[in-house]
């Protein structure tokens, strides 16, 4: 008596480890989730390499670099000094071609000749071209100078500006801006930095309460295996545990399906424009919600898939729970044919497999469609180097619902064991019923 007492004393304390550590799981997995979903919404790629915002900035770096490194000293400056040289002494010569050309066309007017008239023009081409030395070093002065080369820096600016305003939509910053305020950062990346380090707190009170969950379930098991004696009440402790086990399942998300672009790399007047981090697909469901989902799509096909999935997921176990109680407490109902099944057959009818099978299918595959299409991007483009990564992984409802499949096993398996060995008082019950 003593023993069952001890027992009963162990399995209730478990239980409400289980209860306190389930409540916090899910309480921290809801916050992070959110968190979560504002970086994604920071990372995605509308607003890094399909965003012009974010080009005119890689931009504009690049030019501001270009204008303080232009240093006409020594021998760039010789350099410089020629090509500026020619070009002008091109140019004026162009022009007086046009103009002679012109002027071999005009007629007298007023008796007075503009062919002659245009011979003292000539002489200013001449003059022109033996000032292009001075002009040339003012010039290079001018672009010297610091002032100058702010100017034609926002000058360059203003009309890449103009120009992307006029080709290009713009982008809604609006979900960007509030997510801004909501963390009381001013940039994106600060602002990432910002909810890392709280998601980082949560995942280690998640490891914690997940360690209690672990240690717990474990013990459960383990007693199963230890005592073989099992009363009304200690399948009543092991059907609540499960209970537990299958919230967590079918609440929580089972996979996350996250594929972007670690790195693209892209080669301008010898800088590099690059982007980090561009989420190009996002997807963080859990059971319910999947259900939620497709019976909400109106098409029938979807909306079968839907029920089938809520149907072996959702309503099978929970089924298969209530009958396992109502078997234990009124041993009559082993003859009950659907009861039996629900007890003992349903497991087969689970689908745990299938759904293991659809999310590796998935966890794996999704690599190697990104990968591909972007390796195709990057043989077509010149100087473009692009890292794809899949950060998709598993869930913690995905092992929830695992362990709860298994435990369900163990549950099934001793509730055979009592209805097969009735006891005494068993065997009256039964005749009184």
């Amino acid at each position: 008596m003593r023993k069952k007492l001890i027992l009963n004393s162990i399995l209730f304390l478990l239980l409400i480890a289980i209860s306190v550590a389930s409540y916090t799981t899910y309480t921290l997995e809801t916050k992070k989730r959110v968190l979560k979903t504002d970086v994604i919404e920071l990372s995605d790629i509308r607003y890094g390499m399909f965003n012009v915002d974010a080009w005119e900035k890689q931009f504009a770096i690049i030019i501001t670099k270009k204008l303080q490194s232009l240093e006409l000293t020594g021998g760039q400056r010789d350099e410089t000094r020629a090509k500026v040289e020619s070009f002008l002494n091109e140019s004026i010569d162009k022009f007086e071609r046009a103009y002679k050309a012109k002027n071999e066309k005009n007629k007298d007017f007023l008796g007075l000749s503009l062919k002659n008239i245009g011979a003292d023009f000539f002489e200013i081409f001449s003059e022109l071209k033996n000032q292009v030395p001075t002009i040339t070093e003012d010039i290079l002065n001018f672009l010297e100078s610091q002032e100058n080369r702010d100017s034609i820096k926002e000058y360059i600016l203003a009309q890449i500006n103009s120009y992307t305003e006029g080709t290009f939509q713009k982008i809604d910053y609006t979900k960007y801006n509030n997510i801004l305020s909501k963390y009381n950062t001013e940039t994106g990346e600060a602002c990432i930095a910002v909810i890392s380090k709280k998601l980082e707190g949560i995942t280690n009170e998640q490891n914690v309460s997940n360690s209690v969950l672990l240690a717990a379930f474990l013990s459960l098991l383990l007693l199963l295996f230890v005592f073989k004696e099992t009363s009304n009440l200690t399948i009543t402790i092991y059907v609540l545990a499960a209970v537990h086990l299958l919230a967590l399942g079918v609440f929580l998300p089972m996979i996350d399906i996250d594929a972007r672009i670690a790195s693209m790399e892209l080669q301008l007047m010898g800088e590099a424009i690059s982007f980090k981090d561009q989420v190009l697909y996002y997807k963080s469901k859990s059971i319910m919600e999947v259900s939620s989902v497709m019976l909400s799509q109106g098409k029938t096909k979807v909306m079968l898939v839907g029920v089938l999935v809520l149907l072996f997921s959702v309503i099978f176990p929970v089924s298969k729970l209530i009958s396992s109680l109502l078997l234990v407490f009124k041993r009559s109902l082993k003859r009950n044919k659907i009861v039996r099944f629900l007890v003992f057959k349903s497991g087969k009818w689970s689908m745990a497999d299938v759904m293991v099978v659809a999310i590796f299918m998935s966890y794996i595959g999704f690599t190697g469609i990104i990968s591909s299409q972007l390796g195709q991007l990057e043989n077509n483009i010149e100087s473009l180097d692009i890292l794809s990564t899949n950060k998709s992984e598993l869930q913690y409802g995905f092992f929830f619902f695992m362990g709860f499949v298994i435990m369900s096993i163990f549950i099934s398996t001793r509730i055979q064991k009592m209805i097969d060995t009735p006891t005494v008082k068993g065997l009256e019950a039964e005749a009184t019923s």
